[in-house]
């Protein structure tokens, strides 16, 4: 009943129900430690630990380079196509226990093609006939962000960007670039974006997360990016602020994430408030969920509890992700009007007043 209820646990059911999108989480970064666990026995592969109790602790955050190392093993034990599908699967069924109806979900394959001789093919068909079958069960949809990894040789990155571009009718919707960011400046990779943006494939690199403002210009400028993974370093430049907000250019921030990376210090430092206030279009997002110990609904707690978010304010963030999507402008319209209705519906059913 709702008058049992503080007004925080009526706030925190709503967050629990509310319709969700998704704009920024990688595939590989949202394995469980279950799974890694099964599949590095299907494949013999070694892991640090051998039960699921080490293998959550291996998975705990500690610091950048052992971030680094659980994903290459997850990589390690990403083996068939058919593994891939299986992630794909779990991800979209997760979404669905969260509320998450639709997601945009970065992909990293060419490690995984260059490691185990699989081709770009063979894991876009097992993530779109994963994808499908979430889709029919839960009504999830997910499309792909193809990621080209700065660290990566040439000839795999090249080989990553023209695969995206070929596949843009098969649920690839955006070029994005991930990888060490402060080795590898948006400037080195002007030939790849102009190779997306001359067959009209949207480009969404990651930028100003360990790198500082001069990425996220460069991604503007060099890489016509119309959307910034992560992007909070943009704070250190009033002047870029003010262009996101005049341009409109969203932010796809991943709370809990920049803080275990070491971004900011404390929470106190963390700029999403400060962003939002400023008129930037800001998005909340889980990034590698299960590495930094998160759900897209625990980032919407923190959006709450770290930094004062009304709900009014979530919603409008919420409908950012829709807004910003890679979606048609119908598909877009109905998918917020539907928001609507249920965040309308839930605020009912939860005493919550309009603020």
């Amino acid at each position: 009943m709702i008058e049992q209820l503080t007004p925080r646990e009526r706030i925190d059911r709503f967050i629990e129900e509310m319709p969700k999108a998704e704009l920024h989480v990688h595939l590989e970064g949202a394995v469980l430690p279950e799974t890694l666990l099964n599949l590095a026995r299907k494949h013999n592969v070694d892991l640090p630990a051998q039960d699921l109790a080490g293998i959550r602790e291996f998975y705990t955050f500690r610091d950048f380079d052992h971030f680094v190392r659980v994903y290459m093993k997850i990589n390690d034990c990403l083996v068939t196509p058919e593994d891939v599908g299986l992630i794909t699967e779990e991800l979209g069924n997760e979404a669905a226990r969260q509320n998450i109806r639709y997601l945009e979900v970065t992909i990293s394959p060419g490690t995984i093609v260059f490691i185990h001789g699989l081709t770009f093919d063979e894991l876009l068909d097992e993530m779109n006939a994963a994808a499908e079958r979430v889709h029919k069960n839960h009504g999830v949809r997910m499309q792909w962000v193809l990621d080209v990894i700065r660290d990566m040789p040439p000839h795999i990155r090249e080989a990553g960007a023209r695969f995206a571009v070929s596949a843009m009718d098969r649920g690839i919707v955006a070029l994005g670039l991930g990888g060490t960011e402060a080795k590898y400046p948006p400037e080195q990779f002007v030939d790849l974006f102009s190779l997306a943006r001359d067959a009209g494939l949207p480009s969404v690199p990651h930028a100003g997360e360990t790198a500082g403002p001069e990425s996220i210009w460069g991604a503007l400028k060099q890489l016509d990016a119309v959307r910034i993974g992560h992007g909070v370093r943009a704070i250190e430049d009033p002047e870029l602020v003010k262009y996101l907000a005049d341009n409109q250019i969203p932010l796809e921030i991943s709370p809990t994430s920049n803080m275990c990376i070491g971004v900011f210090d404390s929470w106190e430092r963390h700029p999403m408030r400060e962003l939002y206030d400023a008129g930037v279009p800001v998005t909340v997002n889980s990034d590698d969920p299960p590495m930094f110990n998160t759900t897209l609904t625990q980032e919407y707690r923190e959006l709450v509890d770290r930094f004062g978010f009304t709900v009014s304010q979530l919603e409008e963030i919420t409908l950012n992700a829709i807004k910003f999507a890679f979606l048609s402008e119908s598909e877009k319209t109905a998918m917020a009007s539907a928001f609507q209705v249920e965040f309308d519906q839930l605020r009912q059913k939860h005493g919550i007043d309009v603020e």
